[in-house]
């Protein structure tokens, strides 16, 4: 631990206190992941409660199978018959405190909350730093027997690991219990009782092969190694001189609050570690998304394409020129112009070929969103693959086809929502062209009624000699002149609406692309993002417990 044994535990800015903060924070990072963090919350929770017992003496408890002698060891360190010992049956059913007499009013509250209730008080021991919980045997043939022992060892301070030459390879005290607990304890020493049946030569041997099978599959790189201690305690509690290595390291526990603390800051990097694990990321690394930016780019290029598709961005262009030349006959064409623009509006044609808002608005009509959907499934199955088994459940739910093509289709809606409202332009040439048009339209009329009264009457009127038809009557070259005059006129609007109307739907197209892209990139990848942001705070925080909370 990195963190210094400061008091009062109770202090907001103590590094321990911080250190559980963050450990917080990363649980709470790693539930949107669908990590399970129960036992990471009990690990703050027992963590916080403990901070706040007021002892002076920390707790050690001897743990152990049947027979090995662990209560042989408490009687002999106590000099008495502290607790009852066989070697046939389980016989500690619950815990036995042994404790310092001083210490036994301020560590009552820290007793009631471990569950132990059978106390005896020692003085003058040597020992009064420590109190002493002998366990039930952790392979009894009474199944609560174990479940006592794993309701306690979460929020004991230390641990002896106490076996005998028949069982220190015993599949229960190596899988069940060392290979969980090793790596969240700081202060633990692993006892190997009855060594007076070996040799003096080989106790070494068995020491050395201990400590080796402990650092092989337990340990990190950065945890100090479980000394291995050898004992011979007889159960009727005579003190032997071999129990004095076992005192030795009991007494260097001494600095009890370091000890709470160093046992607390090793829990906490455990369960960092674990959160790592159980994420697929790691804390000393920067965490790399479930989709990299090159991948992402390409999924949203191709589902754009394809909401593009869908959205038939063709058609609306076709619409917006035909709004444009809609608006541009109902001010350029004069009186006659008017009329039919009316007559187009009452029939409904306008609303149908010349509206691109609506057709704009009705793009569900035209094509489903599927190829767009699968163009982000396709782009996300890989991270799936690659994702941790803990997290892949929620990754793959992110795959959900209509929640997927629910969140394109709000993207879409969000897009078109957020344009301009898209009205066709207009031009002051048109009202100029109308102008134009109005006066060729009285020409036209003045010049018919002149035909017909040369016809009735047959008044004298000048005549044109136009080359290959010969003579034609002024009215007749008049009436025809003003028609000419029109067609042209017309021709013109027609070509300069068409030009305004092709430059303003190439900006419609744009907006409209530019706005489905954006939602896509903002939002089409919601559910993921959610997960991205949870996954960078949990590497945060666990970077964070790692570097100020782990050892140096």
């Amino acid at each position: 631990m990195t963190v210094a044994a400061t008091e009062p535990f109770a202090d907001a800015d103590d590094p321990l206190r911080r250190c559980l903060e963050t450990l917080r924070a990363a649980a709470e990072a790693a539930e949107p992941l669908g990590i399970a963090t129960a036992e990471v919350n009990a690990v703050h929770d027992d963590a916080s409660r403990r901070l706040g017992f007021p002892s002076d003496a920390y707790v050690l408890a001897l743990v152990g199978g049947t027979g090995v002698g662990k209560s042989s060891v408490l009687n002999a360190l106590a000099g008495a018959a502290v607790s009852p010992a066989s070697a046939r049956r389980p016989t500690t059913s619950e815990p036995i405190a042994w404790v310092p007499a001083d210490e036994r009013a301020s560590l009552a509250p820290m007793l009631e909350w471990l569950g132990v209730h059978d106390i005896r008080e020692h003085e003058g021991s040597g020992l009064d730093a420590v109190a002493i919980l002998d366990m039930p045997d952790m392979d009894s043939i009474e199944p609560d027997h174990r479940a006592r022992v794993e309701a306690v060892l979460p929020r004991v301070d230390a641990v002896a690991w106490v076996t005998d030459l028949e069982k220190y390879h015993d599949a229960v005290l190596h899988d069940a219990f060392l290979r969980t607990w090793v790596p969240r304890l700081d202060r633990q020493a692993l006892i190997v009782n009855k060594a007076d049946r070996l040799g003096v030569d080989d106790r070494p041997r068995v020491r050395r092969d201990l400590e080796a099978d402990l650092g092989r599959g337990l340990l990190g790189g950065d945890r100090a190694a479980v000394p291995v201690l050898m004992t011979m305690a007889a159960p009727d509690g005579v003190q032997r001189p071999e129990l004095d290595e076992l005192r030795g390291w009991l007494a260097d526990g001494a600095a009890a609050k370091a000890v709470i603390r160093a046992r607390i800051g090793a829990t906490i990097v455990d369960r960092a570690r674990s959160l790592a694990r159980d994420a697929g990321i790691d804390p000393h690394a920067q965490a790399s998304p479930f989709l990299g930016g090159r991948a992402r780019a390409a999924a949203i290029d191709a589902s754009t394409s394809a909401v593009l598709r869908a959205i038939d961005l063709p058609g609306l262009e076709k619409q917006a020129v035909a709004a444009t030349r809609a608006r541009a006959r109902a001010r350029g064409t004069g009186p006659i112009g008017k009329v039919t623009s009316l007559v187009y509006a009452a029939s409904g044609r306008g609303s149908k070929v010349a509206d691109p808002g609506g057709y704009l608005l009705r793009w569900r009509d035209r094509a489903p969103l599927t190829p767009a959907v699968e163009s982000l499934r396709v782009a996300l199955g890989s991270a799936v693959a690659e994702a941790s088994p803990a997290v892949r459940p929620r990754l793959a739910a992110t795959l959900e086809p209509t929640q997927l093509r629910q969140g394109l289709e709000r993207a879409v809606d969000r897009s078109i929502a957020g344009l301009p409202r898209l009205e066709a332009p207009a031009s002051r040439w048109w009202s100029l062209i109308g102008l134009l048009q109005t006066v060729t339209t009285v020409g036209i009329a003045l010049a018919a009624a002149w035909v017909v009264v040369w016809i009735l009457a047959r008044p004298p009127v000048d005549s044109v000699d136009i080359p290959v038809i010969g003579i034609v009557p002024a009215p007749f070259v008049a009436l025809v002149v003003m028609v000419l005059i029109g067609y042209v006129l017309a021709r013109l609007l027609g070509i300069h609406a068409g030009w305004i109307g092709r430059r303003w739907a190439r900006r419609v197209h744009d907006k409209v692309a530019n706005a489905v892209r954006g939602e896509i990139a903002d939002r089409g990848f919601g559910p993921l993002d959610e997960l991205e942001a949870a996954r960078r705070s949990l590497w945060e925080s666990l970077a964070t417990l790692l570097r100020e909370c782990g050892r140096s």
